[in-house]
């Protein structure tokens, strides 16, 4: 049950990533359409997995090909569910908190991946998600959610953390290269997934013992498939290039390196701004404002990244799904390993 419902919520999901970065409404229009001949599906058309394969990936009222994502985020976010469920099947306010945590991540890696970036709205609900589930556990009284000082939310302490860690990555970054290292996006995804690891350390751990594992997971895992990714839109571009006619010896406007504006004191000031929750102060200025719904159109113009340019968000997600199923595990057999050799090495006869 826990999987149909999945596919269910991947198939929002997707609506999500089509109109979300394209400033579109998610409630204007009330009903789902195709992106290509923008024509409204009737509710046959929107059976997950099955109408997909039914209709031969294929839209049946203009017969364009549709985009096997669809498909993928279907049955990527049932099946995230179902594995979600049944490892913490045994404690069911985490298990609910983490099932709508991972649901917002499936469309902060579609987009991310797809466009460079990573939209406001949905880095601050995972947030708010994360921070809910240790308030409630707060208010009942829950085991491993007492307050830290005896007036700080562990979850606050986890995204704290996490802004800092990721934050200096970014700062790093420039000082090393004079240019943006890391998005504001990965810095407040990470202040939401730190925010969610505390909760789900054994009893009596460290509240922040998962997350150097979640570190190295989610760098390690880009340092792997990163350099890949690079190489596979290189070939993308020389082959829109040569099919733009401009030759190997060719150029464009287009092909110049963007000016980064950047500066050591901005750099700081992003850190600040997720810190200081600005990102939900403008959220909610621009919820209270008066703004046109946009439809979002299928040819709209993208900001077209740097060639060395890398999407961390998808290997963040990648690296806190491992860290849910495997990261106590791999930090207990750390810990097991290095800790006796200290101990060998203190009490050693001199």
């Amino acid at each position: 049950m826990t999987f149909v419902f999945g596919l269910c919520i991947g198939s929002f999901m997707n609506v999500v990533i089509w109109r979300l970065p394209r400033n579109g409404s998610l409630v204007e229009p009330q009903w789902s359409y195709c992106p290509n001949c923008s024509h409204r599906l009737s509710a046959l058309d929107l059976v997950p997995l099955l109408s997909y394969l039914m209709r031969g990936r294929r839209c049946k009222y203009c017969s364009k090909p549709i985009s096997s994502r669809y498909f993928w985020v279907e049955l990527l976010t049932g099946v995230l569910f179902g594995v979600l469920y049944f490892h913490f099947r045994h404690d069911a306010a985490n298990a609910v908190a983490l099932l709508l945590f991972a649901a917002i991540l499936v469309p902060i890696f579609c987009i991310d991946l797809e466009r460079f970036e990573i939209p406001n709205q949905l880095n601050l609900l995972v947030f708010v998600i994360a921070v809910a589930r240790d308030v409630y556990g707060v208010a009942t009284r829950e085991a491993g959610h007492s307050l830290v000082w005896h007036w700080l939310p562990v979850s606050i302490l986890g995204a704290v953390v996490g802004v800092v860690i990721f934050g200096s990555i970014r700062v790093i970054g420039w000082i090393w290269k004079r240019q943006e290292a890391m998005g504001l996006g990965d810095v407040l995804l990470a202040r939401a997934m730190g925010a969610m690891l505390v909760s789900v350390v054994p009893l009596g751990a460290n509240p922040l013992r998962l997350l150097p594992i979640w570190v190295l997971l989610s760098c390690g895992s880009g340092a792997i498939i990163g350099p890949f990714h690079m190489w596979f839109r290189h070939r993308q571009a020389a082959a829109l290039t040569a099919g733009a006619g401009l030759g190997a010896g060719g150029a464009s406007d287009e092909d110049e390196e963007p000016v980064d504006e950047s500066s050591l004191a901005l750099e700081l000031r992003d850190i600040g701004y997720a810190l200081w929750l600005e990102d939900a102060y403008e959220y909610i200025r621009y919820i209270f404002s008066k703004h046109e719904t946009v439809t979002p159109e299928l040819d709209d113009e993208e900001w077209t990244p740097a060639p060395s340019a890398i999407p961390f968000g998808p290997f963040m997600v990648a690296g806190f799904i491992m860290t849910l199923f495997a990261g106590e595990p791999l930090t207990a057999m750390y810990l097991a390993f290095a800790i006796p050799k200290a101990i060998s090495a203190g009490t050693a006869a001199p």
